[in-house]
């Protein structure tokens, strides 16, 4: 794959496995991180790393690509570890991320003062978490064909005394051939809505939505086998509530970061074929929180 590249990731595995392993509260239980609903979080009993750890075990084998872990609370000075294994019993390793920063470079230099403690590594302080849609990922080297995904935590300094994470996100990812066309369009869906008072002034009071990041790109230079198996799959498949993880990066980092979210379509265009052995069609994606 890639290292730069428009990436569409999906299905989500995670909801036809079954899960195992750590500790986690009875109200919020670890069978939350299949739920679509990221407000529906799983949350650890403590922050001990046996705690911390579940296994992803699939009924067949599946090709994983990424693994990431969405609205989670963890800490600046968390790190986490993904592994993909061959077998249920998690006996033959096929790929390990190695132990990965939770926050990776968010801010540019650029955005920073020499003063600033974050000056070359770009991670946010602990008060700023707020200000960011927590979401870590990790791209195998390569596809793998695996039984069994393992997560692993350690936020043992964590100031809410638990982990708690809202999705967990464990699925193939398709790159196209060729990179989308020039104009693609990253904004905000921004729902705020507003309420005038009665007086003169028609004073306006604003009922505060958090933003929702959009994005919206043509492949215009599909094959018939990417436009037919691919794109009108991704269609048919995941609909308008699916989901869908999108980047434009591998490797986290602040431009990553800011471009790389948990998605759905809100539209779907048709498949147009404008050329001989060439085909296109447009992606539509909205932010899901």
């Amino acid at each position: 794959m890639s290292e730069r590249r428009v990436t569409l990731c999906w299905p989500n595995r995670i909801d036809e496995a079954v899960l195992s392993g750590g500790s986690w509260s009875g109200g919020l239980p670890r069978d939350h991180l299949q739920t679509p609903v990221m407000a529906e979080v799983a949350e650890s009993s403590d922050l001990l790393p046996s705690s911390t750890r579940f296994d992803i075990t699939f009924p067949r084998f599946r090709t994983i690509a990424v693994a990431a872990l969405c609205k989670h609370n963890l800490s600046v000075d968390a790190r986490w570890r993904v592994r993909l294994f061959r077998d249920e019993t998690a006996s033959e390793e096929m790929w390990d991320s190695g132990w990965l920063p939770a926050w990776p470079s968010i801010y540019a230099s650029s955005e920073l003062n020499w003063e600033d403690s974050n000056f070359w590594s770009g991670v946010p302080f602990e008060e700023d978490r707020q200000d960011f849609t927590p979401l870590a990922w990790a791209f195998a080297d390569r596809p793998q064909v695996c039984r069994l995904v393992r997560f692993e935590i350690e936020d043992t300094n964590n100031a809410d005394g638990v982990v708690r994470i809202g999705r967990c996100f464990v699925g193939d990812a398709w790159q196209p051939q060729y990179n989308a066309a020039y104009g693609i369009q990253y904004g905000h869906d921004i729902g705020t809505e507003f309420e005038s008072a009665g007086n003169a002034e028609m004073t306006e009071y604003a009922d505060v939505k958090a933003p929702k990041r959009t994005v919206t790109f043509s492949l215009d230079h599909l094959s018939e086998e990417e436009g037919v198996r691919r794109a009108l799959a991704l269609q048919r498949k995941q609909g308008l509530h699916g989901e869908v993880l999108y980047t434009e990066h591998k490797t986290p980092g602040p431009m990553a970061f800011s471009r790389t979210f948990m998605g759905r379509q809100v539209s779907v265009d048709p498949l147009t074929h404008p050329y001989y052995a060439t085909y296109a069609n447009t992606i539509n994606l909205k932010e899901i929180l």
